[in-house]
């Protein structure tokens, strides 16, 4: 059972469904449901094609929440949990059925299905989340007590509000935490991760309700709340390191700076500046750190 969200992804809608759809783990039923709003492009259009052609897709369109739900992360939750409320009305799912959350923006396309079956290698989770490749860039659903204890974006607004530049603002409290996971690492447990796919028990997650606000208003990952809901009811989260989604071109995204840098520490000048700066040795120990980011 898969469910995800959909705005303005016209472009990558149709392949994520179809690429997700042929790694399911076999000899199980593929079923799909997507929420959809406030969508300017052909979104609708798009995933009305597929109701119409792919066995087991449906969806729901809920318009324009924008008016009513004016924060992102608000509309992101509340649509979440039309997801969870058409979860709970399937009677064929049965407790120890699984539900797989994914992002239908291309991060998924690379996902090999021996990724993905490798969740069931072991028994003791109720969340497997995804790993990515070269580093892994979901440090807002992130929650770990050494990796990152707190909400990242609130790290950074309170050591910009306190003199730290806003560059090294960021980078202490968002991009230096994006740390590469070889995928034969060992299974890391966390509070909380996403990285764009997640695969959870059923009976961990229909309790749950997502939330998009703090208690004081303030914008919020909403995995965040609904994986404390089920460490509270003892489940377990780990992020599968072998579970390998998205590349370097979605990294750009999150870390707009990532292209550049990358693309800078490869000139001459750039490596000529650098030793005549540091040093030979030096120079050599930072470039080293900047092919670590490619």
């Amino acid at each position: 059972m898969f469910v995800g969200l959909a705005r303005d992804c016209e472009a990558s809608l149709h392949n994520a469904v179809t690429q997700l759809s042929a790694v399911a783990p076999p000899a199980r039923r593929v079923r799909w449901f997507v929420v959809e709003s406030d969508s300017s492009d052909a979104t609708v259009r798009v995933l009305e094609r597929l109701e119409a052609t792919h066995e087991g897709f449906a969806f729901r369109s809920l318009g324009s929440l924008r008016d009513r739900l004016p924060a992102r992360t608000q509309r992101i939750a509340h649509c979440r949990n039309a997801c969870l409320d058409w979860l709970r009305e399937q009677a064929d799912l049965a407790p120890s059925s699984h539900v797989i959350v994914a992002d239908l923006d291309g991060v998924n396309d690379g996902v090999a299905a021996a990724d993905l079956l490798s969740c069931w290698t072991r028994d003791d989770w109720s969340v497997c989340a995804a790993n990515q490749p070269a580093h892994y860039y979901d440090i807002w659903a992130l929650r770990h007590p050494q990796w990152c204890a707190g909400d990242c974006w609130r790290e950074y607004e309170f050591l910009s509000r306190h003199g730290i530049e806003p560059d090294r603002a960021r980078m202490a409290a968002v991009y230096a935490r994006m740390v590469s996971i070889p995928a034969d690492s060992e299974w890391i447990e966390v509070d909380s991760a996403f990285g764009g796919l997640a695969v959870y028990r059923a009976d961990a997650l229909l309790p749950c309700r997502y939330e998009g606000l703090t208690a004081d208003g303030g914008e919020v990952c909403e995995h965040v709340s609904v994986h404390a809901q089920i460490r509270a009811r003892g489940g377990r989260l780990f992020i599968n390191p072998r579970l390998v989604n998205a590349g370097a071109e979605h990294l750009d995204h999150y870390w707009p700076e990532y292209r550049h840098i990358r693309e800078t520490s490869r000139r001459l000048w750039f490596r000529a500046l650098l030793r005549l700066s540091f040093g030979k040795q030096a120079s050599k120990e930072i470039r080293r750190l900047l092919r670590s980011l490619e």
